[in-house]
């Protein structure tokens, strides 16, 4: 009585743009860049939001800030040290969110 056409399982429709990207734990800086250029402009554009505010929000490990701090005593531009400054109180506090 009931034509099948109405029970058919219908898959969703694909993106263009989609393709399968296989990420390995061993990929570099390079390679991730890399594949970032090669998204669509809106999808780039995520990126820079992510990282922006996950480097607003992350501390730095005592590592990272004391070769922050090496490069501030060593900066001849004051500017530089300044914005170097500016960096290891974020790391060192955090963002917002930690605040």
């Amino acid at each position: 009585m009931f034509d099948s056409i109405y029970f058919r399982r219908v898959s969703p429709p694909r993106l263009a743009l989609e393709r399968a990207v296989v990420y390995t734990s061993n990929m570099t800086a390079v390679e991730i860049i890399d594949e970032i250029k090669r998204l669509p402009r809106a999808e780039q554009n995520r990126v820079i939001d992510f990282v922006r505010k996950a480097g607003e929000v992350r501390r730095l490990a005592p590592e990272e800030l004391g070769e922050l701090a090496k490069e501030m005593a060593e900066s001849k531009d004051p500017a530089e040290a300044g914005r170097l400054q500016a960096e290891i109180v974020r790391g060192f506090y955090g963002g917002q969110a930690d605040a």
